[in-house]
């Protein structure tokens, strides 16, 4: 997919990916057209909801968004709930409560790792996982919540939402971007036209160019929707075994680290660290959503080997669900992140309002 590979049996697997490519695309484009034409109808939800999406797969920085989009709405007095589809989570219940804002209400493989995650860091915010996001948008408005906030929602067609946010990662070409399984298109480009903001995450670590580049696609795609920039700011460092003592971000500065993540995109990850200061002497990567048994840390030693590391440093959203390390190892620190608009914030301080506005004029029912 990536085009990494070189020869002629790498050239004849991406002819036969470009191949599968098509039905995908058109399955999509007829799926979405359904809904355009009125053809099936859209569940009208129960609170005003703002979806946090990609186009693409891998990540792009969603959940680390829709933290700070419901951090926004608490301080203006609107309490959001979030949805999560629930990725590696365990569960019989298809929509379930996990999280009433004080506390996670079921055990971490229940809930998922993001939820887990969120629960931590985001109080005040009740937190629902299901596929029927509708469904478990009524949970969330049982709990209180007067809007919710969709992690992960762009390619759900049938629900109706106030916000369609849609994040596109700086390191991305999307000009050369192909729909899956030929590349990492989610669903053809021109179904950006969806969109009604979207927001360039990452785009500190890219040039200018580059970003004039995006902005060119962008424009042509979704020419109605308002387009900001953002990075992932690092807002301090703590041991994975005393998540309440944050150390300033400062703290990994002239550190020699072993980055561990289970992530959509690790290299942003290791990329982060470097711009902390640390020297990032190696890195030890997982599929996305890991469910992290204690066997992998078998994995982290033979990475750490030879490589003198002064700590292993991985992410908020694996912090919560790493199992106790047995042995001697470096410290385990987390990296907390939070997303920070670089450019147009007024554009984000209008969809925050658009959102409160909404809520207050249709109070949560059950």
């Amino acid at each position: 997919m990536g085009g990494e590979a070189r020869g002629s049996a790498a050239a004849i697997g991406r002819a036969g990916l470009r191949a599968l490519s098509v039905p995908y695309a058109l399955t999509m484009r007829a799926n979405l057209a359904l809904y355009e034409r009125g053809w099936l109808a859209r569940k009208r939800p129960v609170l005003p909801v703002a979806s946090i999406g990609n186009i693409t797969l891998g990540g792009t920085g969603k959940t680390t968004t829709t933290r700070r989009l419901a951090r926004d709405l608490l301080a203006r007095g609107v309490r959001p709930g979030i949805v999560l589809r629930g990725h590696m989570r365990h569960a019989e219940q298809p929509w379930q409560l996990v999280s009433d804002g004080s506390e996670l209400l079921v055990p971490q493989r229940i809930a998922g790792d993001e939820a887990a995650m969120l629960a931590h860091t985001a109080p005040g915010v009740p937190i629902a996982v299901g596929k029927r996001r509708e469904r478990a948008i009524e949970l969330l408005a049982s709990a209180g919540a007067q809007a919710a906030i969709l992690d992960d929602a762009f390619q759900y067609f049938r629900m109706e939402r106030l916000v369609d946010l849609v994040l596109v990662d700086a390191t991305f070409d999307l000009a050369a971007a192909k729909v899956f399984p030929a590349g990492h298109l989610r669903e053809p480009l021109e179904h950006l036209r969806r969109a009604t903001h979207v927001l360039i995450t990452h785009a500190d670590l890219v040039s200018g160019a580059r970003i004039d580049h995006s902005l060119e696609v962008l424009s042509r795609c979704a020419p109605q929707a308002p387009v900001m920039q953002a990075r992932h700011a690092p807002s301090g460092v703590y041991r994975v075994d005393r998540p309440a003592d944050i150390l300033p971000s400062e703290a990994l500065r002239g550190t020699r680290v072993l980055a561990v993540c289970a992530i959509g995109n690790p290299a942003s990850f290791e990329d982060l660290l470097r711009q902390m200061g640390a020297a990032v002497v190696g890195r030890a990567t997982f599929p996305d959503h890991h469910a992290y048994e204690p066997g992998d840390w078998e994995i982290v030693r033979e990475t750490l080997a030879g490589r003198d590391a002064e700590a292993i440093v991985v992410t908020e959203k694996d912090a919560v669900k790493l199992p106790p390390a047995s042995g001697a190892l470096p410290p385990v620190l987390a990296v907390a992140v939070e997303s920070q608009i670089m450019t147009d914030e007024e554009l984000w301080d209008e969809l925050v309002g658009r959102i409160e506005q909404a809520a207050r004029q249709e109070p949560a029912s059950a």
